[in-house]
């Protein structure tokens, strides 16, 4: 491949990085949503045997519950891995490690494509160095694999190779549902890319053979879905889960959760990228430059994901996270960087790039004020919780602290076997209402919540472990006269498996 013989020190580069993360991260506990998505679900399959497919349903009550709208793939293989090398944290980083060496032989076939060999050597660290993917690998999440299977499936597509495009789909849509989105969304401009390049458009043999790949994938999820629907009902008949996804109730929701939207598009150091897309397709349109192809296709992907995503403002109040953007910015990223080639001496465009590195490393310092959320699943800056989780619930078992007596926000409530692989039915609840209360500014609790919980006159702050930019706070309830004062109306914010 070119790229390993022209520019193997930008490739070393990134495999050095990504094998130092893995090293660093090896035991760190399940964060963010790998709690349920990941570990909970694996437990139901470790535990049961895999004597069933369906967890139980989200009002069941019981400890472990399905997603629903998910399908369960990442559990099964996290517990099978599980029972074949052990019931520990090392496992799902490993594995994730194998999903980068697929991954970045695919994105140099990719690169390879579109860009020559003065270039191709910088884009391999603009892609994978990007403040999201690069955290979403040191979290080994599975938003990490879907990002994988749709740069397998894309060089699939460019490439006409069939087994590999149906591998590539099945992960895309088997991870999780937006991964499904994704793959519908592939077919659609799949089947637009191939119109473009055939001369007999309306051939009923091509329309088949565009089919085809996508065909297993599609009666698997048929058939489990229907599976699930008889057997469970509707994914959103909880109601703790139906308020992300009923409609927004009025004009003001709808224009902040655009401004979310907005925020999570261009946050962590994506807005340089954006920002060139912008000027790039600019000039193409201005100078009415012909679009290839290949072009058209990626274009027309990125197009609709973003449309999907802007039918989500309007018709849901799902909270965003910049990860859910990792495809179609993978898109931006390519379509941009060509077209500064393009419009650009080599000299300065490699000057360019450079700063588009710097940029993107600056993404993990993108800290806000307490009162906008975090989507910290998405930023390096969370890799300290670890360390301070672990010493606050080693200075909690020190101090006999009853857990019935504790309450805490997310990432830091629940059974903690399911974070840690261990400490089982060391469970801290998720109302505000108990003696203790541990606060993070990674659990993104309600603005009422955090402002109660620094009156003095309610609460005293009895320790705090802090590095870097994240703290977590234990308090204790005063028992006075004020504290029958207290709201008791707050409930801890649940960010929810998406």
């Amino acid at each position: 491949m070119k790229l390993l013989n022209k520019s193997n020190i930008s490739l070393l580069i990134v495999i050095i990085v990504y094998s130092l993360f893995t090293l660093m991260c090896l035991n760190h506990g399940y964060f963010w949503d790998n709690i349920q998505q990941i570990s909970k679900e694996a437990h139901w399959f470790y535990l049961t045997d895999f004597s069933s497919l369906l967890m139980p349903a989200p009002n069941s009550g019981s400890e472990i519950v399905a997603t629903g709208y998910h399908p369960p793939l990442m559990g099964i293989m996290t517990a099978a891995l599980w029972k074949i090398f052990g019931y520990e944290l090392w496992v799902s980083h490993v594995f994730i490690f194998l999903w980068f060496a697929i991954l970045i032989y695919n994105l140099i076939k990719i690169i390879n494509r579109f860009f020559d060999k003065n270039y191709a050597g910088w884009i391999l660290p603009i892609v994978l160095l990007e403040s999201t993917l690069l955290t979403q690998f040191a979290i080994a999440s599975p938003d990490f694999i879907l990002f994988t299977a749709f740069i397998i499936s894309l060089r699939a597509i460019l490439e006409r190779k069939k087994v590999l495009l149906a591998f590539g789909i099945f992960f895309l849509c088997m991870i999780n549902m937006r991964g499904v989105f994704v793959g519908a969304i592939l077919f659609v401009c799949h089947s637009y890319y191939i119109h473009l390049q055939s001369s007999n458009k309306k051939s009923v043999n091509q329309i088949f053979k565009t089919i085809l790949p996508y065909l297993p994938t599609a009666i698997i999820l048929i058939s489990y879905f229907t599976y699930y629907f008889c057997q469970n009902g509707w994914f959103f008949s909880n109601s703790s889960t139906n308020g992300h996804y009923s409609m927004p109730n009025g004009l003001e929701r709808i224009i902040k959760h655009l401004a979310e939207f907005t925020l999570r598009s261009i946050e962590n150091g994506r807005i340089i990228i954006w920002a060139i897309g912008f000027v790039v397709g600019f000039f193409t349109w201005k100078r009415r430059s012909v679009i290839s192809t290949e072009n058209k296709f990626l274009l027309s992907v990125f197009i609709l994901l973003s449309a999907l995503y802007l039918l989500f403002v309007v018709i849901t109040q799902m909270p965003f996270s910049a990860r859910y953007f990792m495809p179609q910015f993978f898109i931006l990223t390519i379509l941009s960087m060509y077209g500064l080639t393009q419009m650009i001496k080599t000299r300065n465009v490699k000057l360019l790039f450079l700063l588009v590195i710097c940029f993107e490393l600056t993404g993990s310092l993108w800290i806000y004020p307490d009162k906008i959320a975090k989507s910290w699943d998405c930023t390096l800056a969370h890799l300290p919780f670890y360390e301070l989780r672990k010493d606050c619930f080693d200075y909690v078992d020190q101090q006999h602290i009853n857990y019935n007596e504790i309450s805490s926000g997310f990432c830091l409530y629940g059974n903690r076997k399911f974070v840690e692989l261990n400490n089982a039915d060391k469970i801290v609840g998720d109302e505000p209402d108990r003696k203790y209360f541990i606060y993070s500014n990674i659990s993104n609790i309600e603005d009422g919540l955090a402002e109660n919980l620094k009156n003095e006159n309610l609460w005293l702050q009895i320790k705090e472990f802090r590095k870097g930019f994240v703290f977590i706070s234990i308090y204790e309830k005063k028992l006075n006269e004020n504290s029958s004062k207290q709201p008791q109306s707050f409930r801890v914010s649940k960010i929810k498996n998406r």
